[in-house]
């Protein structure tokens, strides 16, 4: 089929377009010519690039016409945040299969653990409300037929990961890597879900070709399993050949010595503690993850200490 992928060269799209150019199909992708992708792959030639800076596109009303004029049969959005860029997008469509990039973090809180994409979701802050606002808005839609994707911490080579405080502060890996220290809130058995970008793609990829299981669902993106911040710090440690250090301290303390910025972080992470399950996916597409957990993290981890040596 004819597949435009919205914002297709950042780390979803990495992966995605080359993989859907080497199943056949005719791919379009539509950036604003910024970024290059993370990894080269000679199947991007083969691949038609469209300028086009969705904002402004979209401030003048123009988005969703320079979309649909690309004639697509299928459009996997990977940059909708709100209601209102869906809704610009769906009604210059026309029975198109709409693929769309959501968040775990439409869930809110964990609460029953690994959760499921039937659980009640109670999303709180901007990017969570929005996204959950989006997939209610696609699924009640008769113009399109729409899936939805809810990656958990998208990670891989290219960009860190969350790192074990639950946070990007570049100073805990420096720290596990010099000597194995690292400071962790309460007892450190907070979780954090992460998820490879390949395998995020691959899910979107799947959902295209099986509009009739992916049709009007909705499905998660995750490794199988969560890490602990505790078990995350001891693996990273000993990754780079140390014991671990860990220290302890209640949120106050933590917070303080964690610094704002770093501490805000952490708790956006931690408040959700997530743990999703990836059985919607295995049973309706037949699709797992390639990546474990563990291969997720230390890859991202390893091919960032190879740029900061660099």
């Amino acid at each position: 089929m004819r597949v435009v992928v919205i914002g297709g060269t950042g780390h979803i799209g990495t992966y995605l377009v080359p993989g859907l150019v080497e199943a056949g199909h005719e791919v379009a992708v539509v950036s604003r010519g910024s970024r290059r992708p993370y990894r080269e792959d000679p199947r991007w030639h083969d691949v038609e690039m469209v300028v086009c800076d969705r904002e402004a596109a979209e401030a003048d009303g123009r988005f969703g016409a320079a979309v649909a004029a690309l004639r697509p049969e299928g459009v996997v959005d990977l940059t909708c945040f709100t209601p209102t860029q869906a809704k610009q997008l769906v009604e210059a469509l026309d029975g198109q299969h709409v693929v769309q990039t959501g968040s775990v973090w439409s869930y809110g809180p964990s609460e029953v653990v690994p959760t499921g994409e039937d659980a009640p979701k109670r999303p709180y802050g901007e990017y969570g409300v929005g996204k959950l606002a989006v997939e209610e808005y696609l699924m009640e839609q008769t113009r399109v037929r729409a899936s939805v994707v809810h990656p958990g911490h998208i990670s891989g080579p290219g960009w860190m990961p969350i790192g074990p405080a639950g946070n990007l502060d570049l100073a805990v890996l420096d720290a596990l890597r010099a000597d194995g220290s690292c400071l962790l809130p309460d007892r450190g058995l907070e979780t954090v879900q992460h998820v490879h970008a390949e395998d995020v793609a691959d899910l979107h990829h799947a959902c295209l070709e099986q509009p009739e299981s992916a049709v009007g669902e909705s499905f998660n993106s995750v490794c199988t399993q969560a890490l602990t911040l505790r078990g995350y710090a001891e693996l990273v440690a000993r990754h780079f050949g140390n014991e671990p250090r860990l220290e302890f301290a209640p949120w106050a303390e933590f917070a303080e010595r964690a610094g704002p910025e770093a501490a805000g972080a952490t708790l956006e992470h931690i408040g959700r503690s997530p743990h999703f399950s990836m059985d919607k996916a295995r049973d309706l597409l037949g699709f797992t993850p390639k990546h474990g957990v563990t291969e997720t993290v230390l890859e991202a981890i390893d091919a960032w200490v190879v740029v900061e040596r660099s």
